[in-house]
């Protein structure tokens, strides 16, 4: 797997479908290590859904269990913590589950924070 950058966080329209599938089938029980190759894909794939999430203005409220996993999906997303070709097929299949634990955790984070915002944009509106 050739290295990549942490994709750019600029804002984009978050597909919680097509993330929850990802995280889904990152997270699946196996009884064996499925192919590099997949992995490979599906790591570059969760890779892009996190930093698209953390990139979101909805983070701009701050509490400290926000702040911890954002510093989590960070560190997971520095190119030094991305497996490379000569990472053994274990650390990586490991690596990418635990991009989709953070994933995850941040899908369900952001789902909440949009379900405030939204009330918060609708009470605005109802007093105009």
């Amino acid at each position: 797997m050739t290295k990549q950058s942490i994709p750019s966080s600029q804002p984009y329209a978050v597909d919680l479908t097509t993330i929850s599938h990802t995280v889904n089938q990152a997270l699946e029980l196996r009884l064996s290590l499925p192919e590099r190759e997949w992995t490979d894909r599906t790591t570059l794939k969760l890779r892009g859904h996190l930093a698209t999430l953390i990139g979101d203005d909805i983070w701009s409220i701050e509490t400290p269990q926000s702040r911890a996993l954002i510093k989590e999906a960070h560190a997971l997303l520095r190119d030094a913590a991305q497996p490379t070709e000569a990472t053994p097929p274990g650390f990586a299949y490991d690596y990418m589950r635990s991009l989709a634990l953070a994933t995850r955790t941040t899908v369900a984070v952001y789902r909440l924070r949009q379900v405030n915002r939204d009330k918060k944009s609708r009470a605005a509106e109802g007093e105009r």
